[in-house]
């Protein structure tokens, strides 16, 4: 029984058409086909540091339920002089 995933890239057409040919190497058979497509991050769209420009800026504040609670107060400790 085939069940696999298969990873591919691919580039679309001027009007947004992907064509995809995917030897599964089953012959003559009916198959279910699921495709996901993701967008690839061109050049122009990564910063110098390699991260996405505008990355920080879409998920500050992303989680606001998510809090740091007090510490506590430091010990007091002698000094080195």
């Amino acid at each position: 029984m085939l069940n696999e995933t298969i990873a591919t890239r691919g580039h679309t057409t001027k009007d947004g058409t992907l064509r995809l040919t995917v030897n599964v190497g089953v012959p003559d058979a009916d198959v279910a086909v699921v495709v996901h497509v993701k967008a690839l991050n061109s050049a122009g769209e990564i910063d110098a540091n390699g991260w996405p420009v505008g990355f920080f800026e879409r998920v500050a504040g992303s989680m606001p339920e998510l809090q740091r609670f007090s510490q506590g107060d430091f010990e007091n400790r002698p000094s080195f002089e």
